[in-house]
């Protein structure tokens, strides 16, 4: 029997191909990862840029940008908003820290009173007020702004002007009110919340120790006294004679009339007129007409102030609105608590989400 022998070839290993879906994974892995590293070099870079500019600020005398509105000429009237929730506080977001009101208004005033072009302001008032102190500061920076340079002030009131909102209005020469416009609410709160009765019929008990009777005045977790009470009335009536006595010298109007309209209430702009807290109905062109006839101006270019949004600023936006969108919504209230205990000069009737939301 003869032997057969079969050549067996030896094994072959055949590489398998990548799928299409692999290389398309890949593609979009290598995509994101290079984006995401040059947004990061450009966030970086606009911090960098960003100090740059503040430090350079105070030579240059530009604290904020300008954006056309209309007219032309050499004189110019500048248009400053106010819009928000006013605050001495700065405001932490994701990725910037937004500036306080107050700041802001300061360095938009400052600008006006270095430009000597600018020949008066129109400041765009949206605001229910805010804290007592701040709508001080905002105010008597509107009265040095007048007294150093001698330019005329309009306020245009626009959506709200109410409590600290038009206590700062006070200080304009003339005060136009859009036909929609709520205002007035003169007047402070201080928000108090107890909740004694509602600890106790838990068992709960309040142990803190304090040096006085009188150094937990104001404690959700006790019921306040009629001396307490009568304390912390005191505080409001200052605050509040403080408020009456600004707008009876703003207004020219006595302090008793305006005690009379001074009980906390708001007003449509019709109402406002009538009760003096105003002058005229009108809209943004009928509040430049005012500016330009107070001034003695027959033409001028008018131009709005806006505080210079870098790259840090648009990326801090989007990447908030992204996370409130798609992750988790992220709260960057102007005040941490709405019940914070402390005298405001703020009509509480507005939305507090839209507070909230605002973004000077």
């Amino acid at each position: 029997m003869t032997d057969m022998h079969y050549n067996v070839p030896p094994p072959t290993f055949v590489k398998k191909s990548r799928g299409a879906g692999f290389w398309v994974a890949v593609g979009f892995a290598i995509f994101f990862f290079l984006c995401t590293v040059f947004l990061f070099v450009i966030f970086l870079g606009s911090l960098l840029l960003g100090k740059a500019f503040l430090s350079a600020a105070p030579e240059t005398g530009k604290f904020v940008s300008e954006t056309f509105v209309e007219g032309k000429g050499d004189d110019k009237i500048a248009i400053i908003p106010i819009k928000g929730v006013l605050t001495s506080e700065s405001t932490e977001g994701l990725f910037i820290e937004k500036p306080s009101t107050v700041e802001v208004v300061k360095q938009k005033l400052e600008q006006a009173t270095q430009d000597t072009h600018v020949k008066a302001i129109l400041i765009e008032v949206d605001s229910p007020g805010g804290g007592i102190t701040a709508s001080d500061v905002i105010y008597n920076r509107i009265m040095k702004f007048k007294n150093d340079t001698k330019k005329k002030v309009v306020v245009y009131m626009q959506d709200i002007a109410a409590s600290g909102g038009y206590y700062i209005s006070s200080a304009a020469d003339a005060i136009v009110a859009h036909p929609t416009t709520i205002t007035g609410s003169i007047g402070v709160i201080m928000p108090l919340i107890n909740v004694a009765g509602l600890i106790h019929r838990y068992g709960i008990e309040d142990n803190s120790i304090t040096s006085g009777n009188m150094k937990d005045i104001g404690s959700p977790l006790k019921r306040m006294t009629p001396e307490e009470e009568a304390i912390l009335k005191d505080i409001i009536d200052e605050m509040y004679m403080q408020f009456v006595t600004v707008v009876s010298a703003g207004r020219k109007l006595d302090i008793e009339t305006v005690k009379k309209i001074a009980d906390g209430r708001i007003y449509t702009g019709k109402q406002a007129i009538e009760n003096g807290l105003a002058d005229k109905l009108g809209y943004l062109e009928d509040a430049i007409d005012l500016t330009k006839e107070l001034s003695g101006l027959t033409e001028a270019t008018v131009v709005r102030y806006k505080r210079p949004a870098g790259l840090a600023d648009i990326f801090g936006i989007m990447s908030e609105k992204f996370f409130q969108k798609n992750i988790i919504r992220l709260e960057f209230p102007q005040f941490h608590d709405p019940g914070d205990i402390k005298p405001m000069y703020l009509w509480t009737g507005y939305s507090w989400n839209t507070i909230h939301n605002q973004y000077q």
